[in-house]
This record gives C-alpha cells, sequence and structure tokens, in this order.
C-alpha cells in the first residue's frame, strides 16, 4: 500500500491532478465557514462550501487555458467571475461585500495552485479563513481602540520609513545605528501584537489577561495586578497567578526574539527558557481558582509611540556597546554584570545583544545562555519585590514559590545545557 502512495504520488497523473485537488481543498475551507456563518445566524449571504470550492476550481481551470491560449483569458474569467458577483449583491441585496471579496479571493488562490505555488496559496487561504472566522473580534478590537492608539501607529511608521534610510550602516563601537533601529522596529512589532492581542481579550480571566499582557509588559501586568492584589484580597491568589503567568510568558518571548537574530542560538536558549515557562505556568495554574468569572483589565500602552522607540533603540545600543567591550576587557564574567544591571529595567535588549554578538562569531552558546538568563533572573527579582511593595506580605507569600519555580527552572535549562557540552 505504501509502495503504491509513493508511485502515485511521484507520476505524471498525480502531478496534472494535484492543482485540482488542493485547489478543491483550499476553496471548500473558505465555504465551509461561509455555509456555518449563513446557518448559524440565518441570513441572506453569497455562497457556500460548494460555490466556493466551484470557484476555487474555476481559478485553477482557467489558469490552465490561460498557459495554452493565452492570460487574456485568465483575465475574462476573472472579469466574468466579478460580473456575477455584482449582478449577485444587485439583485439579492446582500449586505456588505466580505463573502464576495472573498469569493474573489479564492478564485486566485485556485490560480495559484495550478502554477504549484501551494505554499503560498495555503497561507492566503488560511488568512482568509481566519479573518472571516474572527470578525466579532476584529470590531470588538477596533471599537476599543483610541485616536492615540492609531496616532502613535501612524507617527512611528511615517518616521521608521524616513529615518531608516538615513541612519548609517556602519560600525560605531561595535554598533551599527541601522541594525540598532531595525531591532527597534522588530520589537516594537512584536510588543504591538501583544498589544492588539491584549485588546481583544479586554476583561476577561486573570490569568488569561495576564500571560497575554505578559506579552508586551510583564512588569506592568505585576505592578497592576499588585495594586488589585491590595484592594481585593478575595482574589489574592487569582492576582498571584496573573503576576506568575505574565513572568513566566517572558521567556518564551525572549527565545523568539533571539531567533530573530540567529536560529541556532535560540535553539539553545530555548531548552532553559522551556524549563522556565513550564514551571512557572504550573504553579500559575495551581494559584488560580475555579471561579472563571474573576476579571481583570491590564493597563498597557500602546508600544508604537516614537518616544518608547527611541529610549528603547538608546538602551538597546547601550548595552549592545557595553556588552562588546566588557567581553573584550573582562571576558565572560565582563558580559555577565551587564546583563545583571541591564536586566533590572529590560531583558529584550540584551537579549538582542547577545544574540547579536553570537552570531557575529565573538560569543560561545553556553556563556551567552547564561548572560540573557541572568538579565532575566535579575528581572525576575526586581518584579518579585514589586510584588512585596505594591501589593504586600501577603500577595508577596502567594507568589513566591512560582518566581522561585521560575528561577529553579533557569538554573535547571542551564545545567542540562552545561551537560550537553
Amino acid at each position: 500500500m505504501v509502495d503504491f502512495l509513493k508511485e502515485l504520488v511521484n507520476s505524471e497523473v498525480w502531478r496534472l491532478y494535484e492543482p485540482y485537488l488542493i485547489s478543491i481543498v483550499l476553496g471548500g475551507l473558505v465555504g465551509i465557514e461561509r455555509e456555518y456563518k449563513k446557518q448559524k445566524e440565518g441570513t441572506p449571504s453569497f455562497g457556500g462550501i460548494r460555490t466556493f470550492m466551484l470557484i476555487a476550481l474555476t481559478g485553477t481551470i482557467s489558469a490552465h487555458l490561460a498557459s495554452v491560449y493565452g492570460s487574456p483569458l485568465l483575465y475574462a474569467v476573472l472579469a466574468a467571475v466579478t460580473a456575477l458577483l455584482v449582478v449577485a449583491q444587485f439583485f439579492e441585496r446582500l449586505p456588505g461585500l466580505t463573502s464576495e471579496i472573498a469569493a474573489i479571493v479564492t478564485f486566485l488562490v485556485g490560480v495559484l495552485c495550478y502554477r504549484t505555488e501551494f505554499q503560498l496559496a495555503s497561507a492566503i487561504a488560511v488568512a482568509t479563513l481566519f479573518l472571516l472566522s474572527f470578525k466579532e473580534q476584529m470590531h470588538d478590537f477596533v471599537k476599543h481602540l483610541k485616536l492615540e492608539d492609531l496616532f502613535a501607529l501612524l507617527k512611528f511608521t511615517a518616521v521608521t520609513v524616513i529615518i531608516y534610510p538615513l541612519l548609517p550602516d556602519i560600525s560605531i563601537g561595535g554598533v551599527n545605528p541601522r541594525e540598532v533601529w531595525t531591532m527597534v522596529v522588530v520589537i516594537s512589532t512584536v510588543d504591538f501584537v501583544g498589544y492588539i492581542l491584549t485588546k481583544l481579550v479586554g476583561e476577561r480571566g486573570i490569568l488569561i489577561t495576564g500571560l497575554i499582557g505578559g506579552i508586551v509588559s510583564s512588569t506592568a501586568v505585576t505592578a497592576t495586578f499588585s495594586s488589585l492584589a491590595k484592594v481585593n484580597q478575595r482574589l489574592m491568589s487569582e492576582y498571584g497567578a496573573g503576576i506568575v503567568g505574565a513572568s513566566a510568558i517572558m521567556f518564551p518571548r525572549m527565545a523568539l526574539l533571539a531567533s530573530i537574530v540567529d536560529v541556532k542560538f535560540a535553539k539553545f536558549l530555548f531548552v532553559p527558557a522551556l524549563f522556565a515557562f513550564a514551571l512557572g505556568i504550573f504553579f500559575a495554574y495551581r494559584l488560580s481558582s475555579r471561579d472563571k468569572k474573576s476579571r481583570a483589565d491590564v493597563e498597557v500602552k500602546n508600544p508604537y509611540e516614537l518616544s518608547t522607540a527611541i529610549k528603547f533603540g538608546l538602551l538597546y545600543a547601550f548595552v549592545l556597546f557595553f556588552s562588546v567591550n566588557a567581553l573584550k576587557v573582562l571576558g565572560d564574567y565582563g558580559l555577565y554584570a551587564v546583563a545583571a544591571v541591564s536586566g533590572l529595567s529590560d531583558v529584550d535588549a540584551i537579549t538582542l545583544s547577545v544574540s547579536k554578538l553570537f552570531s557575529a562569531g565573538e560569543l560561545s552558546i553556553v556563556p551567552g545562555v547564561i548572560a540573557i538568563l541572568l538579565a532575566a533572573a535579575a528581572n525576575t527579582l526586581f518584579k518579585w519585590f514589586l510584588t512585596f511593595s505594591m501589593g504586600g506580605k501577603e500577595l508577596f507569600k502567594v507568589v513566591t514559590p512560582g518566581f522561585i519555580a521560575l528561577i529553579a527552572g533557569e538554573v535547571m535549562g542551564i545545567a542540562i545545557l552545561i551537560m550537553m557540552g
């Protein structure tokens, strides 16, 4: 049976029909969502599962025929499909144009399938499915947007386009200004994704809110929840769970940032990050009560503020400069000292700096991972102190096992890395 399938996949017959089969499947994915929406809401809308499968198939057939008879045929069929959609919209008086636009996208997905761009076609189909499925959440996100959020995004985008080409692409004391701004854009984008998720979640369970808010700033979550725990003693364990969860999410975030600079280094950082994250989440889950009605809201600032971006850029350049020179003068221990001090305020700058040093061949894996985890430990201790100063002794006692677990996870991960050599 296995041999038969191998022969089938490698045969000319399979290569002929493969684009059509994949096209039908991808069109069906979009069609299922449209069919589900139509049956669930009971409102008239264009097309269902069969219609979208046929539209994708039409795109594939059109591309096939266009390869034989010329590209104008493809344009003519696309125009005909668009005309049919306009007619359907006019006569049936359907609300909105979402399904009609999705139909045109599905047609083009079918064209991509014929051209064996299967990965791109699949990605577009899944993205379309995502956009169609999360209508309410996206509308809710826009509803909660503030005018300053939009202005911050526009200002940062405009200035990024202007500033980046003007920065010199040269090394000054081991720091490249253009690379520094690239990292500013990267970190702001990661923060913005977390900001969007936080907006989408809204006032949900405290633990979930803490986890998602931690993507933006685990320190902000710690400060907010510590103050709330002092006022709402009944939810002390819930707020403690949110704080530990936000601190735990910091570790996979560090691995993600490192992977943007150097994937190989990120793989080794992922080991201790996974240990710390797993232990932290375990204790956060244990702290979290079964009361699903508990609510919380975390105030996080829009990360696309220009002033915030410039501050991070200066911090990153500062940490990178001292990391490079401390490594040259004092060796690994100099780097550890820089990491411990910088980690008190921010772990992103040292994570990107160390990843850059490893990528440039100036640092080996184990000292690099230790430096980042030292920064994470310093940051964890600082948040631990925040729970005492802002939340009181009771909250401090509640979160202590979780913070100890986070640090223990780091130590376990480092020990495994050292044993691996």
